[in-house]
């Protein structure tokens, strides 16, 4: 009796390790190495692509879109309210105007599966996931960077809907209706428009609502080397005050440099960096006497 029940747990154990394992491979990819084609080859974006350096600087590893949009037939897109996560790495070109970032389903009430970053105002954007009808979307104020890669992921357990931004989570909404149905994923629309100026990579398909836990170790595992970690995206974060720079008689002057996500977005004397919209940054205050 007792090896048919360590026979049992082990056999339990092996399938939660299997189940657990496999939560986070995603059923369908396009990493966009030179290719529209899926990581297996089974399905293909439409479409003459225009491929540019990714967010580790490998040479045609990423997808540019300039008010382009591209259509694919994809079989694995979950329909109805069955459970869905959808990531995709996003850098944009232009902050000023909408970017439409993914698709699918009918644009009638509570059928539609959209995400799009609304123009920037102020250094904050409104990330929206657009479910079609007022009471279907959900939208979230972030800041927003031009000329940075941010990975966005959406989950849906079939309950609740929850938006992420660089593996941490910006919203959880639950009740809503997501009844997305059809196998068309479309990237740079939304319905019939097109609108979109950035460069993507890895779009990834999961037919589960992936963790918190999941989300936050995808975002460690696949960011750019070096980068820095956005804390916080929300716009309720503290705002960066200008710092007061104590110089003596040995020092003439300090430089100082503002980096978002491991990207230098400013270089400056500290006069303007109260310009800086909200947001989470790494501050470097350099002697300049002593710089070579």
């Amino acid at each position: 009796m007792k090896s048919i029940k360590k026979k049992k747990v082990l056999f339990v154990l092996v399938l939660f390790i299997f189940f657990k394992a496999n939560a986070q491979n995603p059923v369908q990819e396009f990493n966009f190495n030179g290719t529209l084609n899926s990581a297996d080859n089974t399905v293909s974006f439409l479409g003459t692509p225009v491929f540019v350096n990714d967010r580790m600087g490998t040479p045609k590893g990423a997808l540019r879109l300039t008010n382009k949009a591209y259509q694919g037939v994809v079989g694995d897109l979950p329909q109805g309210n069955k459970p869905k996560t959808i990531s995709i790495w996003v850098k944009f070109n232009a902050v000023n105007t909408a970017n439409y970032i993914f698709n699918y389903g009918t644009p009638v009430n509570g059928q539609y599966f959209a995400l799009l970053q609304q123009p920037a105002s102020g250094g904050n954007s409104d990330l929206s996931l657009i479910g079609w009808g007022d009471t279907n979307n959900i939208t979230i104020s972030v800041p927003l960077v031009k000329d940075t890669w941010y990975l966005y992921s959406v989950t849906y357990d079939g309950n609740v809907t929850k938006i992420y931004r660089n593996g941490q989570l910006l919203k959880s909404v639950s009740d809503i209706q997501r009844s997305a149905k059809g196998y068309i994923l479309s990237i740079g629309k939304l319905n019939t428009s097109t609108a979109i100026n950035a460069d993507i990579d890895d779009l990834k398909l999961y037919v589960v609502a992936m963790t918190d836990e999941q989300v936050l170790e995808a975002y460690e595992s696949s960011k750019p080397t070096g980068k820095v970690n956005e804390t916080s995206a929300v716009n309720n974060s503290k705002k960066v005050s200008n710092p007061t720079v104590k110089t003596s008689s040995a020092e003439t002057s300090k430089n100082i440099e503002v980096y978002s996500d491991g990207k230098k977005i400013m270089e400056t004397n500290g006069s303007n960096i109260s310009d800086l919209p909200e947001g989470t940054y790494l501050i470097k205050v350099i002697n300049s006497a002593g710089k070579k």
